[in-house]
């Protein structure tokens, strides 16, 4: 039998590595597994971030970043490297929110900061999507929300981190097979497969066409068009594309925002 005073020792929690501490010690323990997780030894003291919104510790494998605002999560592999090239914590995304977790499909890995998400796969790489494109992208199936068919066959997974158009009146993210564009009047929408290429020999949102105002739909079950500034898209399997540009005199384009471009 075992005497109370084992009995009591038994309970005792494992002591917490004494050279973290704080939230960020909480978590290197609680959520990493220590020094034997999957982060390895600490090889920083708790320092200090440049913008004095928070703190982090180096391990040798990551590093836990803590804010008020945001807790304390690891960062780490590919993901850490594509965050650092967007400025870290002083960046576009701002500090971690989440730990990474894989997708419902295990196809890749995601993590969740202040100003975004970033994804990667072994093929595609870290990449971050933001604001409007990050909402698009989910509404047309993100692969973290369980709808992986959808948001694989029409999209996949980003190939860029968000992107400003050439012009400076819009940005986008390119995907596995297509692209989402954003300008501040209509949004931001889909577009992919031969009205995206077809558009780009127009000359992209530069071109008369402008950028594209709502996702591709169907027309009559025999087509599929897709509205842009300047005019439509249309595809048919048997014939291809074929591009209408707005006629110039006709006043009701006008008064929904629409107009010629050339």
């Amino acid at each position: 039998m075992l005497s109370v005073a084992a009995l009591l020792t038994a309970a005792v929690p494992a002591q917490a590595d004494p050279r973290v501490g704080g939230d960020i010690g909480v978590a290197y323990e609680r959520d990493y597994g220590g020094a034997r997780g999957v982060l390895g030894e600490p090889l920083t003291p708790e320092i200090r971030t440049p913008n004095g919104r928070g703190a982090y510790v180096g391990f040798q494998h990551g590093s836990i970043y803590w804010s008020p605002w945001t807790g304390a999560h690891a960062v780490r592999g590919e993901l850490r490297n594509g965050w650092g090239r967007l400025g870290w914590e002083g960046g576009r995304l701002g500090f971690p929110k989440s730990s990474e977790r894989p997708t419902d499909s295990r196809r890749a890995v995601v993590q969740d900061f202040e100003g975004g998400r970033m994804y990667w796969t072994p093929s595609t790489g870290a990449h971050a999507l933001q604001g409007a494109i990050l909402e698009r992208y989910e509404l047309r199936g993100d692969p973290e929300n369980g709808r992986d068919i959808i948001a694989e066959q029409a999209l996949g997974f980003p190939t860029s981190s968000e992107i400003r158009t050439p012009n400076g009146k819009g940005a986008y993210n390119t995907f596995q097979w297509g692209a989402i564009y954003w300008e501040p009047q209509y949004g931001a929408h889909p577009i992919f497969g031969a009205i995206r290429s077809r558009w780009g020999r127009e000359g992209w949102e530069n071109g008369c066409l402008g950028f594209p105002i709502t996702e591709e739909y169907s027309y009559e079950g025999y087509s599929t068009v897709q509205e842009f500034q300047g005019g439509w898209i249309w595809f048919h399997p048997s014939y291809g594309t074929e591009v209408d540009l707005y006629p110039r005199n006709d006043p009701s384009y006008s008064r929904y925002g629409l107009y010629p471009r050339c």
